[in-house]
């Protein structure tokens, strides 16, 4: 191969020119931060604010960092970020998010107690017959239940952008209650929630209103929400448009940022993380059970479940604390690869795509196997022959800058080798940067000796200024490799508290509001996977997608501040129904909705109405109902017990899974002989005494159900052989009626109990 020798435009062509300090205690940096470093390093000004980073303005208006950091020493590190000036926001057990001063930067990065700093990478959006496939009508009808199930008394919490506060579907289904009980846009400019100091926090119903939206160019939360919780007001029959936990509380975080230095503008993993912080926060504030939904993705780590985000997660969720994500919309997409070395083959090589073509940017996040290594190289093509190269780069923990003229002699391709030997989970990684400005194509060539390597195209919608996507691709060249569609589901959901989903077309036909019939038939049949739905495994080699939710074509709530969602603007082929508000006259639309974006606040919803019957609901348990309900037909197929990674465990059957979840809290189902025990005193003020007599030493299980038995709470009694006592508190419940249920193995008893 041709190689470039350039003094002028390479200093280096592939000596490291910054290293990861590995010495004593100093915390390792992601490959972001080590880039970030050595852009600072080049600059000379501690105070730079860099372009293509994301950055947080201050409610004391200072500029910061963003960052998720992993801590050794919780005391040691909260003390010496502190003493820097560091803002520290959501502690998700040893993973927090914090905010640096950019002039702090350098400090920061030598922080003892912290083991662990990924500067914060920017993340993407995944976007009435739904409501009968997944059999939510049911569910709300009440059919064969003890009552209908609207997500009363249930927090649904969405992170996303593009919401309009006044949207009729936040009302209830009468169109007089206003369900959005708390906003924190956290580009906002104001006062910021409790325990964090950026963005503004709106408590008020009428400010919220009259505040009207976070972001008046983006539509995907209104439509989101709406999916997930919306009731439906203002369409046919205030209910044709409805949503599946249509009587939920709301709690939306706005996640839009603002234009600080050239910064990327979509969300990013501390601001996902701090969200879902804040929504259970608030929650337990309320002594209500939430469920959140994220139908943003990326592709930035190992999809084994061991980043600090997923870690994160896992940390925050629990009993009446849950979390679903969209799977993503990648599987079409020719964004994986993946290899095992051998002694005898010890090379794969492909080439890149873009869209656009005129914007060829994208970076190539290869992960290995622990204790093994590799090398990367990038080479320019013209016509199949190969030009300049940067010739191979191995894992040696430096940063590798490499800049390529094109065959016209006149274009560059700047490359970036980050090598990792090891990150927190042991796994050697190296991302290559890159930024093609020539006419050539261009090639990636991966080796080693032995070991398996699994590489992802990453891309954007927004900011740094363009988005932009990048595929794998042969080129029809026989030595090269085409990347595949497998384990394309997000890696953000990837933690194992996560309820991750993909989506099927539950409707293919719509009439939109011009009367123009509009159709999908030529995408995907009625019933189908939909083909852009992300296929799994995760790398670990758990199934993925969890589950599938309609995610093709769905009508619901979009923005009235987005004029292209109007009978005459640009979207109006997706607008289906107008409501006009009386007394002001202003419109409101109803349009249709596709991407897991709309999979996943269908399954969040249904997860509220479950949450409902079951406040308490783990994210184990939330699985094991969903696995054993889903609905597996002749669209399906076959799907084994384990699941697959098309479908999950089939698709979502809300029905049979709030029948399911009734049936184990057992309210209604229990069997056996009643045991000997009496409440006292009845009525009480929420304070009362379980006298109760065995025959025999044993755990029985103490469970408390409202009057529309949804479980308040439970737990376990050590009881001996005899009598024994045991004093309940509900003082902090509503007053009104409940009913205290004992179980043992073998029999049961149900006390109707009055709290005044």
């Amino acid at each position: 191969m041709k190689k470039l020798y350039s003094l002028l435009l390479l200093s280096c062509l592939s000596a490291p020119v910054w290293a990861q300090n590995q010495q004593g205690n100093t915390p390792k940096l992601s490959p972001v931060a080590r880039q970030y470093m050595l852009e600072l390093k080049k600059s000379g000004n501690t105070g730079e604010i860099m372009p293509g980073y994301v950055y947080r303005k201050m409610a004391n208006g200072q500029t910061c960092v963003s960052a998720l950091i992993k801590v050794s020493d919780a005391a040691m590190a909260n003390d010496n970020l502190k003493n820097i000036g560091v803002y520290i926001g959501t502690k998700a057990g040893d993973i927090w998010t914090v905010q640096v001063p950019v002039e702090k930067m350098a400090p920061f990065t030598i922080t003892p107690g912290v083991s662990y700093i990924q500067l914060d990478e920017p993340i993407r959006p995944n976007l009435d017959v739904a409501r009968k496939t997944t059999r939510v009508d049911s569910v709300q009808g009440g059919y064969n239940l003890p009552m209908g199930y609207s997500g009363k008394d249930v927090v649904m919490g969405v992170i996303d952008f593009g919401f309009d506060y006044t949207h009729p579907t936040f009302y209830d289904t009468l169109g007089t209650r206003y369900r959005i009980q708390r906003v924190w846009e956290l580009d906002g400019t104001g006062t910021p929630p409790p325990g964090y100091a950026y963005g503004r926090e709106d408590r008020d119903t009428n400010s919220i209103r009259q505040h009207g939206t976070d972001n008046p160019h983006q539509m995907h939360g209104t439509s989101v929400t709406g999916i997930a919780a919306g009731s439906g007001f203002g369409s046919a029959t205030n209910s044709r448009f409805r949503g599946m936990a249509y009587d939920a509380d709301i709690v939306l975080v706005g996640v839009r940022r603002d234009s600080i230095g050239g910064q990327w503008m979509q969300g990013s993993f501390t601001d996902f993380i701090d969200g879902v912080s804040y929504i259970y926060r608030y929650a337990d504030s309320v002594h209500k059970p939430a469920v959140v939904n994220i139908s943003w993705g990326s592709h930035s780590g190992a999809h084994d479940g061991t980043s600090l985000f997923n870690q994160a997660c896992d940390n925050m969720t629990g009993a009446g604390k849950l979390l679903v994500m969209s799977a993503g919309n990648e599987g079409q997409e020719n964004i994986h690869l993946s290899k095992t070395f051998t002694a005898t083959d010890t090379t794969i090589s492909t080439f890149l795509t873009f869209t656009p073509t005129t914007y060829q940017r994208t970076w190539v996040d290869v992960w290995g196997e622990p204790g093994k290594t590799f090398c990367g190289e990038v080479t320019l093509y013209k016509n199949g022959v190969a030009g300049n190269t940067t010739q191979f780069v191995c894992i040696d923990d430096n940063i590798h800058d490499t800049m390529l003229i094109g065959s016209a002699g006149n274009d560059t391709c700047t490359v970036q080798f980050i090598t990792s030997s090891a990150e927190p989970n042991g796994k050697p990684r190296m991302t290559i940067n890159l930024f093609n400005k020539t006419a050539d194509s261009v090639g990636v060539s991966l080796k080693g000796t032995s070991g398996t390597i699994n590489a992802w195209d990453e891309y954007y919608y927004y900011g740094f200024p363009h988005g932009f996507q990048s595929a794998f691709d042969s080129l029809g060249k026989p030595w090269a490799t085409t990347g595949n569609t497998i384990t394309t589901v997000s890696e953000m959901g990837a933690a194992q508290s996560v309820l991750l989903v993909g989506a099927y077309a539950s409707k293919i036909t719509f009439t939109d509001i011009n009367n123009q019939h509009r159709s999908y038939a030529n995408y995907v049949p009625a019933n189908r996977l939909v083909p852009f739905s992300s296929h799994g495994p995760m790398i670990d080699g758990r199934i993925k997608p969890d589950i599938t939710a309609p995610g093709l074509t769905l009508a619901t709530s979009v923005t009235s501040f987005d004029t292209s969602y109007t009978p005459t603007g640009s979207n109006s082929d997706n607008v289906v129904s107008e409501y006009v508000q009386p007394g002001t006259g202003k419109k409101y639309y109803y349009a249709e909705f596709i991407g897991t974006s709309a999979s996943s606040p269908a399954a969040a919803g249904i997860v509220a109405l479950l949450l409902q019957a079951n406040p308490a609901l783990t994210p184990t348990q939330l699985k094991t109902v969903l696995f054993s309900t889903a609905i597996v037909d002749n669209y399906t197929g076959a799907i084994p017990p384990t699941g697959n990674n098309n479908w999950g465990h089939g698709k979502i059957n809300a029905y049979a899974a709030i029948k399911q979840v009734i049936q184990d809290a057992g309210v209604y189902n229990f069997q056996g002989k009643k045991l000997d025990c009496v409440l006292f005193p009845n009525p009480n003020e929420g304070v009362f005494t379980l006298d109760y007599t065995g025959n025999r030493s044993e755990k029985l299980n103490i469970a408390v159900y409202n009057i529309s038995g949804s479980l308040v709470t439970s737990q376990e009694w050590s009881v001996s052989s005899g009598q024994n006592q045991k004093e309940l508190n509900l003082s902090n419940l509503a007053k009104g009626y409940y009913v205290v249920k004992l179980m043992s193995a073998t029999g049961s008893v149900s006390i109707k109990t009055l709290v005044k």
